[in-house]
């Protein structure tokens, strides 16, 4: 449900990969969710398309609000970035769109720190395979409660190898009306930093 390509500027792969990933890790289904634009899921819903492959795309954005990041589901245009969160969520409902707050409380990856937004969107991101402190998924997860939210997760993967370290089960065949009922389960686990690309590079001495 949180998922990068190189459609975002710190993305290192590319669809393709990113969807043949998604198959080795047995996904069902996979969201793509570039920064501020619709146009890695498009590609996605096109390769799936032409080369026949055995996988649901769900598409998707993760949008730059004034208030922290914002995964939006469902949509094939892009929303603008910069609005508030609760501006961002109406415009995601009037395109048909489903919203979650993507790694609440992770503010140095931009992570909403306004708990009680939850109370305005569809879902909470509870469990996100990024967060340095396994504290912020705990939490993420008592504000998800508190406020009646069905809980996601996201392996939050900028490459293909990352794909499929958090996810989250659904039951039933449709995704959008068994997230809202809260059939939801999240499954996974967080990443070492060490096998974050940027930490990767750092020369340790």
């Amino acid at each position: 449900m949180h998922v990068h390509t190189n459609h975002s500027k710190d993305g290192r792969s590319s669809v393709k990969e990113v969807l043949e990933a998604a198959i080795r890790a047995g996904l069902d289904a996979i969201a793509i969710t570039d920064h501020d634009t619709v146009s890695g899921s498009l590609e996605a819903l096109e390769i799936v398309r032409d080369e026949h492959m055995r996988i649901k795309v769900i598409t998707g954005i993760e949008v730059s609000t004034s208030d922290g990041h914002l995964l939006v589901y469902g949509v094939k245009k892009d929303i603008d970035p910069g609005m508030s969160m609760i501006e961002t969520v109406r415009t995601a409902r009037k395109l048909g769109g489903l919203s979650a707050i993507a790694h609440p409380f992770q503010f140095y990856r931009h992570g909403c720190v306004k708990f009680w937004f939850a109370k305005y969107v569809d879902a909470v991101e509870v469990l996100n395979a990024k967060y340095v402190f396994g504290v912020c998924n705990r939490i993420s997860r008592i504000i998800a409660r508190h406020y009646g939210k069905p809980g996601i997760a996201g392996s939050d993967a900028h490459t293909a190898g990352e794909v499929g370290k958090a996810v989250t089960v659904i039951r039933g065949s449709e995704p959008f009306e068994q997230i809202l009922k809260g059939n939801t389960e999240v499954r996974g686990s967080r990443q070492s930093l060490l096998s974050w690309p940027r930490i990767a590079r750092l020369k340790v001495f």
